[in-house]
């Protein structure tokens, strides 16, 4: 059975329906599912990470949850032809594509940090997240979209990591896309548009915050003072992000 089920998958993927690069369309391996070898060698690798990648300083100090770990697999940059895998897992209709990318992400995450030692008590790495909290979609949004992206990359993430998803961190209003606002429209227009249920079960909890594109980190930072409020005993807060906007963009 095993074997037939094998020739008619290769078959379909090889002859009937073949699986093509999202980006380049080469025609892809058996364990390659979106995206050729050559592209994904080519995805630009954010080297930041610490709480600089965010511009709302204030905001996070303003949070009663110390920050844990900032981490993102990758920089944003329009012009480069792998930006479209972000754009394609957050409008293209694909949260496969945005779970596999998450996936991707997480192996990067526990390949960077498994030689890593703590230098401090309050240093987070990525073994001691307890749960991940994606930035929620408002349910307007999400009934016209299907899926929330973050959520998607939240268990990407945590197929590889086990780190378990959970679904405390609710959006209470709609707000308009972030792409085209500038600095302080992004803060006004995310303002008050989270909050928590059922915070004390994050009581003591490492979390983190998962969204698919840190820009200026308006959402994520406003999560996490809607985690602060919601949850003020959680342990720390982090952030991880699929994709970084490089500056200047």
């Amino acid at each position: 059975m095993n074997v037939l089920r094998r020739f008619f998958i290769a078959l379909l993927d090889r002859v009937l329906v073949p699986r093509v690069c999202v980006l380049c369309g080469t025609p892809l391996a058996a364990d390659s599912p979106y995206v050729c070898t050559a592209c994904m060698a080519s995805v630009p690798v954010c080297r930041a990470d610490g709480v600089e990648m965010l511009d709302l300083r204030a905001a996070i100090v303003n949070a009663a949850a110390p920050v844990g770990l900032v981490s993102a697999w990758s920089l944003y940059d329009p012009s480069h032809p792998t930006a479209g895998l972000v754009r394609m897992s957050k409008y293209g209709d694909a949260p496969g594509l945005a779970r596999w990318l998450g996936r991707q992400y997480g192996r990067d995450l526990l390949r960077g940090y498994e030689r890593v030692e703590k230098t401090s008590d309050d240093e987070i790495l990525p073994s001691d997240i307890d749960v991940l909290l994606p930035v929620p979609m408002h349910r307007g949004k999400l009934l016209g979209r299907g899926y929330n992206q973050a959520a998607m990359i939240a268990r990407g993430i945590s197929d590889v990591t086990g780190i378990p998803v959970g679904d405390n961190l609710v959006a209470v209003r709609p707000h308009r896309t972030q792409t085209r606002l500038d600095h302080r429209a992004r803060i006004s227009n995310v303002a008050g548009c989270f909050a928590v249920e059922c915070g004390e079960e994050l009581r003591g909890l490492n979390v983190a915050v998962v969204d698919d594109v840190i820009t200026t980190g308006a959402s994520m930072c406003e999560a996490a003072v809607a985690v602060s409020r919601g949850a003020p005993d959680v342990a720390s807060v982090s952030f991880l992000a699929l994709a970084h906007t490089m500056r200047g963009i």
